[in-house]
């Protein structure tokens, strides 16, 4: 690919979104007459349905999320890749390999969703397992690539693994990121390592009480 050519709104990593809608089309034209009507979409850990949902909805539940997903992530990376004035920058920004992976990982997820009342639990385990998969193999590339970029680039040596801009020789706390828009911390700070903890602790929290409430 010509690295000054700018990407366009579709790449080949939308491929595979559009391929996981397709699987799931088929495969809910196959299972739908198989299903009872409400259709359980909602199992305790046992496995044991506590949730259902009418068949005229169903397809906003199945489809409209994978939808919604790579239709957002489309608009949101062609607006971060836009203000992008070189070509890398902006499949960088439009984050191309995570829109793909993901979007196929939903759709992968709502199949197994699907497939529970005929199945068993087993089923949502396995399409969680494969959006897990798909979502880290989607990270990877798009830090790789964002990594390879500013590695590249003046000042790339000031950026530990690519991502995280670590300058003791700037005085400043929030700098403007090289990629999109907003802004990131400069970790050469204490500060932005408490802040970064701050940020994190509510998500900790919630772990912490799941954990105890397992018990």
């Amino acid at each position: 690919m010509d690295p000054d050519r700018r990407p366009s709104i579709f790449s080949a990593w939308d491929l595979l979104p559009a391929a996981g809608l397709a699987i799931l089309r088929v495969f809910y034209q196959w299972v739908l007459p198989r299903l009872s009507d409400p259709v359980p979409t909602h199992f305790d850990a046992l496995g044991r349905a506590n949730g259902w949902t009418a068949k005229a909805q169903l397809p906003w539940l199945v489809f409209g999320l994978p939808l919604a997903f790579w239709l957002g992530f489309l608009v949101i990376g062609t607006v971060l890749a836009m203000t992008q004035r070189n070509a890398t920058r902006a499949r960088v920004a439009s984050a191309q390999p995570l829109r793909g992976t993901v979007g196929l990982g939903l759709s992968l997820l709502m199949l197994g969703a699907l497939a529970i009342p005929l199945y068993g639990i087993v089923c949502i385990h396995i399409g969680m397992a494969a959006f897990m998969a798909l979502l880290v193999l989607g990270l990877i590339l798009t830090v790789r690539e964002s990594s390879r970029w500013i590695k590249d680039s003046p000042q790339g040596h000031l950026y530990r693994w690519g991502l995280f801009y670590v300058n003791p020789e700037d005085p400043r706390l929030w700098v403007e990121k090289r990629l999109g828009i907003g802004w990131t911390l400069n970790y050469a700070r204490p500060a932005a390592w408490w802040m970064t903890l701050l940020l994190l602790l509510p998500a900790i929290l919630a772990l912490g009480v799941l954990f105890l409430m397992r018990k």
